[in-house]
């Protein structure tokens, strides 16, 4: 993976804070909706929790992914799955393009469906940047980012997520140009808006002659 400095500077200013602020809390709230539906005993028997979990799970993810692009004032997109039998969440600005995925494990890939081969497309400027430094620049149509948003479950706590990240993939889909933690991006937004402190020259003021009465 990449520097993630410099797509870091890139998120802060064209993403507004609120997304991750927001992600961070629904995340965590889908995870215990989802948990907390699929353990109804009136709803469902033991054998058919566990896929109902990860059904119920995927439902309530998408739309905390919805309800964080709203807080965020993103245009709000669901597109038919390819084959048709599912939709699928996408936040747009005119700036980057946003969906979300589960991972089995930290650094995992996405599994790279249709949607996001072409997607990821428009990645390809900054993926030449970690594959090589030395070659010509890579011209794209669109010069927005496609992001994720990558959760999974905690494997001794379904009711939390293990980690929410926020992610730019490569425009091959098999690493990763930017992957940190949600907690990281929004560590990001407070050094920005951190006002820089004035800190008095220490010998100037004692040196300095008193005003005379």
């Amino acid at each position: 993976m990449t520097d993630p400095k410099p797509i870091l500077t890139r998120i802060t200013a064209e993403l507004p804070r609120v997304l991750f602020t927001e992600a961070r809390e629904e995340w965590d709230g889908a995870f215990f909706e989802a948990s907390r539906r699929a353990n109804e005993a009136s709803r469902y028997d033991t054998p058919e929790r566990r896929e109902v979990l990860g059904r119920e799970r995927h439902w309530c993810c998408e739309r905390a992914l919805r309800r964080a692009g709203e807080a965020a004032m993103f245009n709000i997109a669901t597109p038919d799955t390819n084959p048709i039998g599912g939709r699928y969440t996408l936040l747009i600005n005119p700036r980057f393009v946003i969906g979300r995925a589960k991972l089995n494990q930290w650094r995992g890939n996405v599994k790279p469906v249709k949607y996001r081969k072409q997607l990821a497309a428009m990645n390809a400027a900054v993926s030449h940047i970690q594959n090589d430094f030395f070659s010509a620049p890579v011209d794209v149509d669109d010069d927005r980012l496609f992001g994720l948003f990558l959760s999974a479950a905690h494997p001794k706590q379904p009711e939390v997520p293990a980690f929410l990240n926020f992610a730019i993939p490569n425009s091959s889909l098999t690493g990763w140009v930017f992957n940190e933690p949600v907690e990281n991006v929004l560590a990001a937004y407070a050094k920005v808006e951190r006002p820089a402190e004035y800190v008095p020259d220490l010998v100037k003021v004692a040196l300095k002659k008193p005003t005379s009465s």
